[in-house]
């Protein structure tokens, strides 16, 4: 919890602190990106040279592209706050917790939706068969996140609130080595700890994300470089649909591409890509969906201020 209260008073005092920023440099388009699943449609645009190539359709040859890589979505909002960035994917929550602190961004689509990619597991060799079987106890997931949320689900859908377990806030790697060593009873994991634990039947699923919570990755862009430059707002748009599109007509040859980025293997990315959809629609559950997540974090305190995601997604036109 005070993981967000810290990124939205960081991301407050930059935004006062700043004054008057540097105009927007008219021939460099800064673009964030997680060397992640949920990214793989960024990553293969990033890899083909696909923005570069749309910006040249717009007539923008002389746009150059800077692509800058992020561990985590707060320090993207980090980025974004300060100007460092144009545009990046990241999760919801962490794009709601943005919002919420006063950064000037949209919602201009979504990179991802994997509902059925982030699951609560044990160990294969648990005696623990069902959810309800987890009161009292050890479960983990990351504070804060969007799998918070989700457990939370998951918990109620067995009759089970979070203060019925024994919560602990851990990190990924973190989760999959505590589990592993039974130093905790279940984890809410994601890839790629959940895939290579799964692909290796180190762990049994109790119950995914899938019809609980999508797991959207919104991409925001800045209020500035939808304003000045909306050409290289579609340009990108344009460049990780060609993504998205690669991803399901041959996704054996972007797993082979992307399995190193991910630290699997192409046989476990294509797993991976599965339980994924790329750059979906910005639907009414989509939008509804983040509406119950501005509600959840206002409820449980990971944010003091609610966002009307109505007017947080602005969607260019047709590109």
């Amino acid at each position: 919890m005070k993981r967000y209260f810290n990124l939205a008073a960081a991301t407050v005092a930059v935004l006062l602190g700043i004054g008057a920023h540097a105009a927007h440099a008219a021939d460099t388009l800064k673009l964030g990106f997680m060397p992640f699943v949920p990214y793989s449609a960024s990553l293969v645009a990033k890899q083909n040279g696909w923005v570069e190539e749309e910006l040249k359709k717009e007539g923008l040859g002389d746009v150059s592209v800077k692509w800058v890589q992020f561990a985590g979505g707060p320090p993207v909002n980090e980025a974004m706050a300060s100007h460092n960035i144009d545009i990046a994917a990241l999760g919801d929550t962490p794009a709601l917790v943005g919002r919420a602190s006063g950064i000037d961004d949209r919602m201009i689509g979504l990179s991802y939706k994997g509902g059925a990619a982030q699951a609560l597991v044990v160990r294969s060799d648990s005696p623990i068969k069902s959810i309800d079987e987890l009161k009292g106890k050890k479960v983990a997931t990351l504070r804060g996140g969007n799998v918070h949320e989700l457990l939370v689900l998951i918990l109620q859908s067995a009759g089970l609130k979070l203060s019925d377990v024994e919560f602990v806030n851990l990190g990924l790697d973190d989760m999959g080595t505590a589990l592993l060593k039974g130093d905790i009873d279940a984890a809410l994991v994601w890839d790629p700890v959940f895939v290579r634990l799964d692909t290796t039947h180190q762990i049994r699923v109790l119950r995914t994300g899938a019809g609980l919570k999508s797991n959207l990755n919104p991409i925001i862009a800045s209020a500035d470089v939808l304003k000045q430059h909306p050409k290289y707002v579609t340009a990108y748009l344009r460049a990780i649909q060609r993504g998205a599109d690669e991803l399901r007509q041959h996704p054996q040859a972007a797993a082979t591409q992307l399995a190193p980025v991910f630290g699997l293997t192409p046989q476990q990315t294509l797993v991976a890509f599965s339980r994924s959809e790329f750059v979906p629609p910005v639907d009414a559950s989509a939008r509804a969906e983040l509406k119950r997540s501005v509600t959840f974090l206002q409820d449980n305190r990971l944010t003091r201020n609610a966002v009307d995601v109505d007017t947080f997604i602005d969607i260019p036109a047709a590109h």
